[in-house]
This record gives C-alpha cells, sequence and structure tokens, in this order.
C-alpha cells in the first residue's frame, strides 16, 4: 500500500513543440506506488517520461521529486530518480560488467551485490558487450543499470519491450519483488501491453494527445482482465476522450 510520502509531484506541466503539445498535466504519485502510463504512439508518454527525470529541460509548469525540481538539483541529488528506455545509455564498445563499474563510481548507493542478484535472476551475461546485446537483453541490461541504486522514483519507458513471454512474467515477478519491499519508493511505467498493466500496477493514467483523459484504478483493471474486458476498457476511455 501507498506511504503518505509523495515521491512525484506534477503541475502544470507543458512541453510544446511546433506540431505537438503535452499538457498541462496535474498528477501525483506517491510512495509505495506503482503506476502506467498508457496511450497509443506519439501521445506523449515518452515526452513526459523525459520531462520527469529532467532530460527534457525546455519545459513550463512544475516536476518535483522527493521535494526537488531535477533540472535544479545537484548531480548527486539525481541518483534519486532511476530511468531505462529499451537500449542502455553506455558506449556499445563496453562490456556490460565494465558499464556497470563505471556506474558503480558515479552512484555512492550503487548495491554490487544487488546488482549481481538483479543479473543472475534475468540471466544477463554480464560479460558481452553492449552492441552485441539483443533487445530483450539490452532492456534488462538497461533496467539493471536504473534499479542497482534503488532509486526513490524508477521512470522505465516501455520495460517488456523485446522480451520473450517466459522472460516477461520473470521480469515482472522481479518488480514487483523489488517494490513490494520498498514502500518508501515508487515504479511509473509506459507500456503497451494491458497484461503487463493489470499484473503490475496501483492504477494506470491514459495519455491522449498529449492530454491525460482518465485514470483506472487497479481493482478495475482486474475486474476488466477478469472478465475479458480490460482491451475494451482501456480502449473506450481512449477514444470517447477528445
Amino acid at each position: 500500500m501507498p506511504t503518505d510520502a509523495p515521491i512525484l509531484g506534477v503541475t502544470n506541466l507543458t512541453v510544446r513543440y511546433p506540431s505537438f503539445t503535452l499538457g498541462p498535466l496535474s498528477f501525483a504519485i506517491q510512495g509505495g506506488e506503482t503506476v502506467a502510463l498508457l496511450g497509443a504512439n506519439a501521445a506523449g508518454k515518452t515526452t513526459l517520461l523525459r520531462a520527469i527525470t529532467g532530460r527534457l529541460r525546455q519545459r513550463e509548469g512544475e516536476i518535483l521529486v522527493s521535494g526537488r525540481e531535477p533540472r535544479e538539483a545537484p548531480p548527486a541529488w539525481r541518483a534519486r530518480i532511476g530511468f531505462a528506455a529499451e537500449k542502455p545509455q553506455a558506449d556499445g564498445a563496453l562490456r556490460v560488467r565494465e558499464w556497470y563499474a563505471f556506474l558503480a563510481d558515479c552512484y555512492p548507493a550503487w548495491d554490487v551485490a544487488y546488482q549481481k542478484d538483479l543479473t543472475s535472476r534475468l540471466g544477463l551475461d554480464a560479460g558481452e558487450r553492449i552492441a552485441a546485446l539483443s533487445r530483450g537483453t539490452a532492456v534488462k541490461a538497461a533496467y539493471i543499470a536504473a534499479e542497482a541504486y534503488r532509486p526513490d522514483l524508477l521512470v522505465l519507458d516501455e520495460p517488456t519491450n523485446g522480451l520473450d513471454p517466459v522472460v516477461r512474467l520473470d521480469f515482472l515477478g522481479l518488480l514487483g519483488d523489488c517494490f513490494a519491499s520498498s514502500p518508501g519508493r515508487a515504479l511509473i511505467f509506459s507500456s503497451h501491453l494491458l497484461e503487463d498493466v493489470e499484473t503490475l500496477c496501483d492504477r494506470a493514467l491514459l495519455l491522449r494527445g498529449g492530454q491525460l483523459v482518465d485514470e483506472i484504478p487497479g481493482q478495475r483493471l482486474s475486474e476488466a482482465r477478469a472478465t475479458g474486458q480490460l482491451t475494451e476498457l482501456v480502449a473506450h476511455v481512449l477514444r470517447v476522450h477528445p
């Protein structure tokens, strides 16, 4: 269950491009929550996640992670945020273990034992070069790089892309375990796979055309899944809002 401690607060966030505007958006995520971000391609999901992590600096409104604005926080403080996309953000010539050793020097809270445990549980060969990783293996490597220092807020962009069904279920189980034992942390992730959302999240935020059009609580998602109406539920919400 969520704690009373807010991890992420977004107020009137707006990002403007010549042909697209994200927002204004306002929402909050409490400690202990896992929240899914759903929407069609080009709905603004990746833009929103980049803004939350401080990677997108040209924006309006306020974003607070554990009470601080990521754009204004010192580099050491940014270890409170972990981010993983589909590809590792590293030199492809490095071996995975070399990349992790570099990150361990950058993040004082990096837990080598935890890193090795995650590597083992996900069946990742840390001796492989990053450029040679398959898509699914790259997703796993990027996740470990974002999680090994246990950030307050973990942000994942399409975390199960490229994973086969068995590995995907194992990965979702691992995510659930990591956050079940960390009530002071929070997870927000984007996905196109509704089964992943229903399995993992406390609630889902639905994004359409740069706007948050609805929020679906976890119980409603579970009920829709049980009756075979999960896809219909999400598609209906995204269709009916202008």
